[in-house]
């Protein structure tokens, strides 16, 4: 598979790719082995991870509580924002970020209009 960091460069990044990628995480393998995670809950985390991608690119104009806490790297309010399958993914959300995302989103997660 192609890496989601050249996707999302190359501006052609979907929520299938993203969706794909979290198939391949062990943390999500087992969450939904145990029936933790529905096929529902990954498309609404992969869309979730989406929405950061498109406010990276100013496709949308703000993230909602949730995405602002990850991006701002506001643990404690990622967790108190987050619904159910959310919750059960947090880690996957810093390593999404740390892995496959541009850093600089932490330059425009500074700055409070734009979130």
């Amino acid at each position: 598979m192609v890496e989601l960091l050249d996707k999302w460069l190359d501006r052609t990044l979907t929520i299938d790719d993203i969706k794909e990628w979290l198939k391949e995480q062990g943390q999500v393998k087992f969450l939904i082995e145990k029936q933790a995670l529905t096929e529902k809950d990954l498309d609404h985390i992969a869309s979730c991870m989406y929405q950061i991608y498109r406010w990276y690119y100013d496709e949308i104009p703000c993230l909602g509580h949730f995405l602002t806490a990850v991006v701002t790297n506001d643990f404690m309010d990622a967790c108190a924002y987050a619904d159910k399958a959310n919750s059960l993914v947090l880690p996957l959300y810093a390593s999404f970020l740390y892995n496959n995302v541009p850093m600089d989103y932490r330059t425009k997660a500074k700055s409070p209009q734009e979130i």
